[in-house]
């Protein structure tokens, strides 16, 4: 079990049960709704896979195979789903996030860094221009690392004291 901040262990200590109210940082100004926060996170799901979708589906209508030996392809096929798996982690943190409240604009930050590196993906698998697609991919990433560093559930956590 993590360690309790100090005005909750001092409640302890006294023998009071009062529930002790956040930080200032940590409260959003509207609390969504259980039906508002399911419809987020079914929009976190959806969202991202049909910008992969739709990525995938221009790359491979409108530019040409490009002309690589079936070995390396396959080479280049396999590291695009590796970062697919990164980015099914990414997406996964993203969505038990989106289980504590947060403001709309923040879930919608997190769900268009994740769309950006959806599509980035379904870029890279046609192949074309790969530098470019993950510079996308992972510029989508760092996103999602500038975005966390602003979530205020995230911001002010205390170090872990070892």
């Amino acid at each position: 079990m993590g360690r309790l901040s100090p005005p909750a262990e001092v409640l302890r200590a006294q023998g009071e049960s009062a529930p002790v109210q956040p930080p200032d940082a940590l409260r959003v100004p509207h609390t969504p709704s259980v039906a508002e926060m399911r419809a987020l996170r079914l929009r976190l799901l959806v969202i991202p896979t049909l910008a992969g979708a739709v990525a995938l589906a221009i790359t491979l209508a409108l530019v040409p195979p490009p002309r690589m030996s079936p070995d390396l392809v396959r080479l280049l096929h396999g590291m695009v789903l590796i970062k697919g798996l990164i980015g099914l982690a990414a997406g996964a943190l993203v969505y038990r996030r989106l289980s504590r409240p947060l403001s709309s604009g923040l879930a919608w930050r997190y769900v268009a860094c994740l769309s950006l590196s959806a599509a980035a993906l379904g870029w890279l698998w046609g192949l074309s221009w790969v530098p470019a697609g993950g510079a996308l991919y992972w510029a989508g990433l760092i996103g999602l690392l500038l975005v966390a560093g602003r979530d205020p559930l995230f911001a002010n956590v205390p170090p872990r004291a070892e």
